[in-house]
């Protein structure tokens, strides 16, 4: 059994990544901005902090269920800067014998800032909130991850996953 794992920050092409990769794989996809709506549709008022919580608690739900009911590989995306749900994802992997592949998405601060404003969504990430969560995410190391640069077509960095993993 395997899970992918693909971390970066947001808009570096983490879910576009992973859907084109579930679709290639034929593999289910955990999305960790899904769960993020979630509790934005039930809660007006909200701490940033509570969203994550809330998603974190829900991406590893969702990964432990899959694996549950028989899937042998699962693709899971999110900036992955919490170091207690990685720890918890690690052990429940390594309970079950399942191994994680993990890519690290890195993308040029310019482009997420152009992507950034482009997006529909009433909080904008700057470059020194982009610059926090790098840290954040770098910070938590999960072994054997490849540094994956996404600056040109997904295409590319699609192929070079598949090639990691298949």
């Amino acid at each position: 059994m395997e899970l992918i794992i693909l971390r970066g920050l947001p808009g570096c092409g983490k879910s576009t990544i992973a859907e084109k990769l579930g679709g290639r794989l034929d593999a289910p996809v955990v999305f960790g901005d899904f769960f993020k709506r979630e509790f934005m549709k039930s809660n007006s008022s909200f701490e940033n902090k509570e969203m994550y919580q809330y998603s974190y608690i829900k991406i590893f739900e969702k990964i432990k269920e899959l694996f549950e009911n028989g899937n042998k590989r699962i693709i899971t995306e999110e900036l992955f800067n919490d170091k207690n749900l990685v720890d918890k994802i690690k052990e429940f992997c390594k309970e079950n014998n399942i191994n994680i592949k993990s890519f690290f998405i890195e993308r040029d601060i310019e482009k997420l800032l152009e992507i950034e404003e482009s997006r529909e969504r009433k909080i904008k990430n700057t470059k020194v909130d982009f610059e926090k969560l790098e840290k954040e995410i770098i910070e938590i190391e999960i072994e054997d991850e490849i540094i994956l640069n996404n600056n040109k077509k997904i295409e590319g960095s699609l192929e070079f996953i598949l090639s990691k993993i298949v």
